[in-house]
C-alpha cells in the first residue's frame, strides 16, 4: 500500500527527494503554497523579453537593407542568439523550480493554470514570451481568485495575439464603419469553451457572436503593451448568456464585468473542479469529489485556495495512486530531484547544452518548451503522453543524464530515494540485479512506475 507522504510527493509535490522530507499529510502540502508562492527561479521580465525582441526586430530590418554590411548581419545574430540565451535561462529556471522545490504545489499548479490558459507568442514580436506571459499573467494569481486570473490571462498581449483578438473589429465602430471590418470570435469562443464554462455548457452560437462584439476594442499597442481602443469597440447593448452588457460607447469595464461573471457561473466551477480532479487524481475521478471542489468553488467565489484545500481533504483525492502519467518537465524535475543533481551547475549549464540536454528532448517527448500544441493546451489523459516516439524519447533521455551523472547511489537505495513504497517488487528485484550502477538508476528513471504520477 502507498504511503499518504509519498502519494503527497509524487501526485501533488514535485517528486521524492533525498534531501528533503516528502509532505506527511494534506495540511503540509496546503500550507506550503504561501511558503513556495514567490519563485526561486524567475523568468526574464516581460519588459526585458520585449526589449530584446525589439532590438532583435530593428537589428533584423537593417540587415536586410541593401546597404547593410557584414557588421549590421552580426549585430542581428547577436541580438538573436542574446534571445535564446534568454530562453533556455528561463528553460533552466522551469525546470528548477520544481526540481529544487521543497514541496512543489505551487509549481505543479501554476503549470496546471498556465496550461489552461494555453498560449504562447507568435510571430516575431512576441516570439519566446510564454514564460513571461506565465509569470505575468498566472503565477500572482495562483493562491488568488479565479476571476484575477481570468482576467489578467485574457487581457494579456499574448492571449490576444495568439487567439487573433487583434483582428477583431467592431462591424458598427468608427473603424469597422471606415474600413469594411468585422469581428473574429477566436477568443471568445475559447473563454467560453476552455476558460469558463466549458465545452458542454449550456451557451449558445449567439453568445458567442455577442461576446466577440463585445470583445472588440481589445488590442495590442504599439509597444505590445495591453491597450482598449473605442474606435473598434462595437457601440451596442449586447446579451451573453441572458445579461446585457455594453453601451452606445462601449468601455473596457463592461469586458471586465462579463468576465467576472462568467467566472462566477456555475458552470465554471464545474468544469474547474472537473479539470483540477482530472489533472492531479485520475482521468474519471470520482463524481464526488468533482461535486466536493465546484462547491468551494462556488461558496467562497472563486477562491483557488478553498478549492485546493477541498481537493485535499476529499478521501478519493489520495485512493488509486500513480493513475497519472508525468510530463516530459515533471520528469526531468523528478530525475534530477531525485538524483540530487547539484542545483548550481545544473543553473549554469550553457546555451547549447540547455538545447542539447533539455530543449530538444522536450520537444521529442511532446512538450516543447515556450509552446502549447493549440488553445486547449496538453491534454490530461495519461496516455496522452505515452507513444512509441515519446516513449523513445524518454528512455533516451534517461540514459544520457545517468552516463554524465555514472557517481550516483546504489540503485537498491535509489529505488527507495526515487519511489518509497510506490516502487513495484519487480522494479525492486530489478535493481538488485543490474549488473551496473548506470544500467540499475537508468532502468528504475526510464521505469513505467517512474514515469507515473
Amino acid at each position: 500500500m502507498v504511503s499518504v507522504p509519498t502519494i503527497a510527493a509524487i501526485r501533488f509535490g514535485a517528486g521524492l527527494s533525498p534531501n528533503t522530507p516528502a509532505p506527511a499529510n494534506a495540511d503540509m502540502l496546503y500550507n506550503s503554497l504561501q511558503a513556495e508562492a514567490r519563485p526561486a527561479f524567475p523568468p526574464q521580465p516581460w519588459a526585458e523579453r520585449l526589449s530584446l525582441l525589439q532590438n532583435r526586430a530593428t537589428l533584423l530590418r537593417t540587415s536586410r537593407e541593401e546597404t547593410a554590411t557584414p557588421a549590421d548581419r552580426s549585430a542581428f545574430e547577436g541580438a538573436h542568439q542574446a534571445l535564446r540565451d534568454a530562453s533556455f535561462t528561463d528553460l533552466r529556471h522551469a525546470i528548477a523550480e520544481l526540481a529544487y522545490a521543497d514541496c512543489g504545489f505551487h509549481e505543479r499548479l501554476t503549470r496546471f493554470w498556465a496550461n489552461h490558459f494555453a498560449a504562447m507568442g507568435m510571430g516575431g514580436a512576441l516570439m519566446r514570451t510564454r514564460s513571461a506571459f506565465i509569470h505575468d499573467a498566472i503565477r500572482p494569481h495562483v493562491t488568488g481568485r479565479f476571476s484575477d486570473m481570468l482576467r489578467a490571462a485574457v487581457l494579456h498581449p499574448v492571449m490576444l495575439v495568439y487567439l487573433d483578438q487583434f483582428r477583431s473589429v467592431g462591424p458598427n465602430s468608427a473603424v469597422g464603419r471606415r474600413q469594411g471590418r468585422g469581428v473574429n470570435e477566436n477568443l471568445a469562443r475559447e473563454v467560453l469553451e476552455l476558460h469558463t464554462l466549458g465545452a458542454s455548457a449550456s451557451y449558445t452560437q449567439a453568445d458567442v457572436s455577442q461576446f466577440a462584439l463585445l470583445l472588440t476594442g481589445l488590442r495590442v499597442g504599439p509597444q505590445n503593451e495591453f491597450m482598449f481602443d473605442s474606435r473598434i469597440a462595437e457601440p451596442s447593448i449586447l446579451e451573453v448568456l441572458g445579461t446585457r452588457y455594453g453601451a452606445r460607447v462601449t468601455r473596457l469595464e463592461h469586458i471586465i464585468k462579463a468576465l467576472d461573471d462568467l467566472a462566477r457561473h456555475p458552470d465554471t466551477a464545474t468544469h474547474i473542479a472537473r479539470k483540477l480532479a482530472r489533472h492531479f487524481v485520475a482521468d474519471a475521478p470520482d463524481p464526488q469529489l468533482v461535486a466536493h471542489i465546484a462547491a468551494a468553488f462556488s461558496q467562497s467565489g472563486g477562491d483557488l485556495m478553498t478549492c485546493y484545500r477541498a481537493l485535499l481533504e476529499h478521501p478519493a483525492a489520495w485512493e488509486n495512486p500513480m493513475a497519472k502519467t508525468r510530463a516530459p518537465v515533471e520528469l526531468m524535475a523528478a530525475a534530477i530531484r531525485a538524483l540530487s543533481i547539484p542545483r548550481d551547475g545544473f543553473l549554469a549549464l550553457p546555451s547549447r547544452r540547455t538545447r542539447l540536454e533539455l530543449a530538444d528532448p522536450l520537444q521529442q517527448m511532446g512538450e516543447a518548451f515556450e509552446a502549447v500544441p493549440n488553445a486547449a493546451g496538453h491534454d490530461d489523459a495519461a496516455a496522452y503522453w505515452v507513444t512509441p516516439q515519446t516513449l523513445a524519447a524518454r528512455i533516451g533521455w534517461v540514459t544520457a543524464l545517468v552516463q554524465r551523472w555514472p557517481d550516483g547511489p546504489d540503485p537498491r537505495a535509489f529505488v527507495d530515494l526515487a519511489l518509497g513504497d510506490a516502487a513495484p517488487d519487480a522494479l525492486r528485484r530489478a535493481a538488485r540485479g543490474a549488473e551496473t550502477r548506470i544500467q540499475g538508476i537508468g532502468l528504475i528513471l526510464a521505469s513505467p512506475a517512474f514515469n507515473r504520477r
